[in-house]
């Protein structure tokens, strides 16, 4: 990514988040009718609310860091949490002009009930939801195949070992046959933390875990992430494959960010050049995307994060509409495509709608073959 493009980029991104702080501030404002010096005292407040976060960045590693950086990142789920309250709040203040300090006041109370509960739901464990998925290619012998899906994990400082370390064990108490990582693994270079590193190592499945690229191993350096996969036996695929258990082909394609980088992006064909889709066929692809073209050179299964299914409004509305496999299970014809809402969170440590993931999907012979 050029150093224009990413400014660019990075002031777009600072006037949406501003507008965002200033629309609630004027709902507030009008909504109440204060007078300017109220209105200053809000203003300077979510000015430096706004702000934190970015602070947070600049500290670094220093000891204000990940104070500032949980602050800003909690805030910064209120706002956008508030955002969609407001807007709601803007349209009944049409139907009745005269109730505006009431359904202002409703309003402010929403977005502290909703940012209360979903930084609560967040902040549980992972559950654990188990897919079966029946492929027609399925040798009978493995039925039953187990994969274990991590996904969106974004380890970075204001992330704990301890945290990591639950997900870890959670996931080899399933006894997996195979681990999968679908992107997102890292958000920095975390490999002078010692804690990550080991915990990461831990993960055991007997045939080992794959990943893929997501678009945070890119702006955390590509170089970083292969040489941390390479130190705790993670098997990196980009857009390449491989054979499982003699039987069971995974393949995995390059996240497109890397065409901004040094990477060259999702590449299916290539991935799939010595890939016998006569076996079964296991696409692991960060984003929900080239399902389609997929199920047309043959394979049976897609699994896929990215999304986070919103987390919070009004992203998880923006997720719904923008994505054709937003979260959830999908077919077409004897083909599946799983999206994960993803093992952790980023940025607001908040959920509303959805709780973090661990995915375990089990292989099954489809019906036709049981007849």
């Amino acid at each position: 990514m050029s150093v224009f493009s990413l400014i660019i980029f990075l002031l777009i991104i600072s006037l949406i988040y501003l507008g965002m702080h200033y629309f609630v501030y004027w709902r507030i404002a009008s909504g109440y009718d204060l007078p300017i010096e109220y209105r200053c005292i809000i203003k300077f407040v979510f000015f430096i609310a706004a702000l934190t976060y970015f602070l947070a960045r600049i500290f670094g590693k220093s000891f204000l860091a990940i104070p500032l950086g949980h602050i800003g990142a909690i805030w910064m789920g209120i706002i956008s949490i508030a955002l969609s309250v407001f807007i709601l709040q803007m349209i009944a203040a049409w139907v009745l002009p005269r109730q505006a300090d009431l359904l202002t006041t409703i309003a402010i109370l929403l977005v502290v009930v909703i940012s209360v509960y979903s930084i609560y739901n967040a902040s549980r464990d992972p559950q654990v939801k188990t897919v079966e998925i029946p492929i027609e290619k399925l040798p009978p012998e493995l039925s039953g195949f187990t994969v274990i899906m991590l996904a969106d994990l974004h380890l970075e400082r204001w992330k704990s070992v301890e945290w990591l370390n639950s997900v870890v064990d959670k996931t080899n108490r399933l006894y997996p046959d195979l681990i999968v990582i679908v992107g997102d693994l890292i958000d920095e270079d975390i490999r002078e933390n010692q804690g990550f590193v080991e915990a990461l190592k831990r993960l055991d499945s007997m045939y080992g875990v794959s990943a893929v690229t997501g678009n945070h191993e890119f702006f955390a350096g590509i170089d970083v992430f292969t040489e941390l996969c390479n130190s705790v036996n993670i098997r990196l695929l980009r857009n390449s494959s491989v054979t499982i258990a003699g039987a069971i082909e995974v393949v995995g394609i390059d996240e497109d960010t890397g065409k901004r980088f040094a990477g060259a992006g999702a590449d299916l064909e290539r991935a799939m050049e010595r890939c016998d889709v006569t076996k079964p066929t296991i696409l692991l692809s960060h984003q929900p995307l080239y399902f389609d073209d997929a199920v047309s050179r043959g394979v049976d299964l897609q699994l896929s994060g990215h999304t986070h299914a919103g987390q919070i409004p009004p992203l998880d509305l923006i997720t719904m509409l923008y994505f054709k496999y937003p979260y959830g299970l999908y077919q077409k014809g004897s083909s599946f495509i799983y999206t994960t809402c993803g093992t952790g969170t980023w940025a607001p440590p908040m959920r509303l709608f959805t709780r973090s993931e661990i995915v375990r999907i089990r292989l099954t012979e489809s019906e036709a073959n049981r007849l």
